[in-house]
């Protein structure tokens, strides 16, 4: 990867407008966001965010704009076109019933950014292969480990824009407009790569830390619905059998263990590796 030219910046223009897992986001210019980092995250993700959003909106796969890279007392970020709208988490509050439309609209966007083509990504399989050689795969006995990316290398190659993690968290909408962010994951590869990401994301994934017992069981139902609607809407608008996506399983748990290491999906994607892995013949 080129060295990307970075903006020192002695202080910040205001208070975070919001913040997620890994960084927070300010008013930047008045017309562009500043996503800035917590200290510790790593440098080469950043650089990594950066060009994949580069490629994302020259693909047309976002309207969503990358001017630059800025450093702020050791904490990196990048500067971003500042999109209207709320996510489509948050979209219900306003408008209960785009419940009923969500898994419709998120098939409508994988379509659309499965539909460009890129060879500037890392291959997903390649970045799947390398997460066995990360501490988040350790787990695995080293034959095991050897079994598998020998399996998940030998899948079909594609090139189409893969997200990996193409939650409600990550579609913007402003009633009118739809706009998929956070790019930092994305690959090249086969889109029934992203269909067995999505079964993970709407069934196994980590819902929103701090919430009660009652409102996990209110999240859990919601994102079945919209998964059962986006699979239903997906297939319709493709053709793909959803079988298709069985064989790519263990290629999007092994991803989301190796990149994301979430403490309360250990034991899920531990045990399943485990399983998908022992079918492997």
């Amino acid at each position: 990867m080129n060295s990307i030219p970075v903006l020192k910046i002695e202080k910040l223009p205001s208070a975070p407008v919001t913040h997620g897992r890994s960084a927070e986001i300010y008013d930047w210019e008045g017309d562009k966001v500043l996503k800035l980092y917590f200290k510790g995250f790593p440098e080469s993700d950043v650089d990594t965010e950066y060009s994949n959003t580069v490629e994302a909106f020259r693909c047309g796969c976002t309207p969503m704009e990358c001017f630059g890279k800025v450093e702020y007392d050791g904490r990196f970020g990048i500067i971003l076109k500042k999109i209207a709208g709320v996510s489509m988490t948050k979209m219900p509050e306003k408008n209960p019933l785009i419940l009923f439309k969500a898994g419709r609209l998120i098939a409508e966007q994988h379509v659309m950014v499965q539909s460009k083509h890129s060879d500037a990504l890392p291959d997903l399989r390649e970045k799947a292969a390398a997460c066995l050689d990360g501490e988040p795969l350790a787990f695995l006995p080293a034959d095991t480990r050897e079994k598998v990316r020998a399996y998940i290398l030998s899948l079909p190659a594609g090139n189409s824009f893969i997200h990996l993690d193409f939650h409600t968290e990550n579609i913007l909408m402003d009633g009118k407009n739809i706009v998929v962010i956070d790019w930092m994951t994305a690959a090249k590869g086969r889109p029934e790569a992203e269909v067995a990401m999505m079964d993970f994301l709407h069934h196994h994934a980590e819902l929103f830390p701090g919430s009660s017992k009652a409102q996990l069981a209110f999240y859990t139902a919601v994102r079945t619905f919209i998964y059962n609607s986006f699979l239903k809407n997906y297939v319709r608008l493709t053709g793909m059998d959803p079988a298709a996506a069985k064989p790519w399983m263990i290629v999007a748990l092994v991803l989301r263990k190796g990149l994301w290491n979430i403490a309360s999906e250990k034991e899920y994607l531990e045990g399943e590796i485990r399983r998908l892995a022992e079918e492997i013949k």
